[in-house]
């Protein structure tokens, strides 16, 4: 154990010494910190004019939704929100900057926001034409469109049935919350990913291929462990190096997001951002799960990667190919009526990266089994990240 250990510490030190890495790391967390308060830097303008910061109005709001924090989303709130906005005055265009939106309201926006989705409305003109019975109904019309929306996909009656079956086991009523800092956390952690993935691919790729250009594999196959161990420690370098990545900047993102937006709403109902989505998870756990669907997707990307690196002679030939593997699937999309080819495109590294893949309504039938996306996509990760590293093992060890 002891040598292994020493082996894997040797690979650990190659990896770091080189400039390159710490500047990719410097970078990496910079652009990670940047881009998690993005959208809190400059001003928000209304026909040309500065109207507010973005900080300022974040704050704003905060502190607004956090008046509501403890409410039951019921006919009452609702139909408060209806009030606010029917006090605003008729107006082609934008109406943000007028008094009555800012005093009555905008502390009512999300609250809109819930009610245009689930009662199918354009505009805030339309908001008077909702019967009072149907906010009573609210849950139940939320239910109907759930399940009108799994009957118009192209799933299977079995893959419908456990679709329909898991989303009546979201519990209600929901309790409004704020949630912005946990909307937020999610949101940057497909751009989170991203920035760990061609951290991983940049800093893996020479673990093999680098020997080779080189000219140092024959050395270490004259090692004494040089087709053996030390084979293996690169491998183990290559995946604890990724988890190590991957957990760093995902803490350097929540611990960005969360102090500045706020800590809310962890147990909060994924439905008060997203009123479609069928599992019954709160905030905190689709973040975790969000978490762990991105490290499996990474695992993928560079098991991948140290495959490439012990077949190929040229660490920058590796960096190309997993360049264009992640970087081209993003401008592919494949239609929903195609079900199996637009399940298998998201086995791809980057396209696990996308939040879609929990909130997605499918069910997916695999002979007999149901799973859902997020579950598909987790455990193919995995799998398939640990099937490939034979494959790099034996491409290095019998390389002549």
């Amino acid at each position: 154990m002891s040598s292994y250990m020493e082996l894997i510490k040797f690979e650990y030190k190659k990896i770091f010494k080189k400039r390159s890495t710490v500047i990719i790391l410097i970078i990496g967390i910079i652009l990670t910190v940047i881009s998690s308060v993005g959208t809190l830097l400059g001003n928000y303008y209304i026909e040309g004019e500065v109207f507010e910061g973005n900080y300022e109005g974040m704050k704003k709001d905060r502190a607004y939704k956090r008046r509501l924090s403890g409410r039951e989303i019921n006919a009452d709130l609702l139909s408060e929100a209806i009030e606010a906005y029917s006090r605003i005055p008729f107006t082609e265009g934008i109406y943000h900057n007028t008094e009555e939106y800012q005093k009555y309201a905008r502390p009512y926006n999300e609250i809109y926001g819930i009610i245009r989705k689930v009662y199918d409305i354009d505009n805030i003109r339309q908001l008077g034409s909702i019967p009072r019975e149907k906010l009573y109904d609210f849950y139940a019309v939320r239910q109907r469109v759930v399940e009108k929306i799994i009957e118009n996909t192209a799933m299977n009656d079995r893959e419908k049935e456990n679709s329909i079956i898991l989303s009546r086991k979201v519990k209600t009523p929901f309790i409004y919350s704020y949630i912005d800092g946990y909307q937020r956390f999610i949101t940057q952690m497909n751009t989170t990913a991203i920035i760990i993935c061609f951290i991983c691919i940049i800093c893996i790729s020479p673990l093999f291929a680098g020997e080779y250009a080189e000219g140092m594999d024959g050395l270490v196959f004259s090692a004494k462990y040089g087709k053996s161990k030390m084979i293996y420690a690169k491998i183990i370098t290559g995946i604890t190096f990724t988890i190590l990545i991957s957990l760093l900047f995902t803490f350097v993102t929540y611990l960005t997001v969360m102090p500045i937006f706020g800590w809310d709403g962890s147990g909060t109902p994924i439905q008060q951002y997203l009123p479609f989505t069928i599992d019954p998870f709160t905030f905190g756990q689709v973040a975790m799960l969000y978490s762990i669907m991105i490290l499996g997707g990474n695992i993928l990307s560079s098991a991948i990667t140290m495959a490439l690196s012990a077949k190929l002679k040229s660490p920058f030939l590796v960096l190309v190919i997993m360049t264009a593997i992640t970087i081209v699937p993003g401008f592919i999309n494949v239609s929903e009526n195609v079900l199996w080819l637009y399940h298998l495109i998201k086995l791809i590294p980057v396209k696990m990266f996308n939040l879609g893949n929990i909130i997605d309504v499918y069910s997916i039938d695999i002979f007999g089994l149901i799973l859902r996306p997020y579950e598909l996509i987790i455990i193919f990760a995995f799998i398939a990240g640990i099937a490939l590293l034979p494959l790099a093992y034996r491409c290095f060890k019998n390389h002549k």
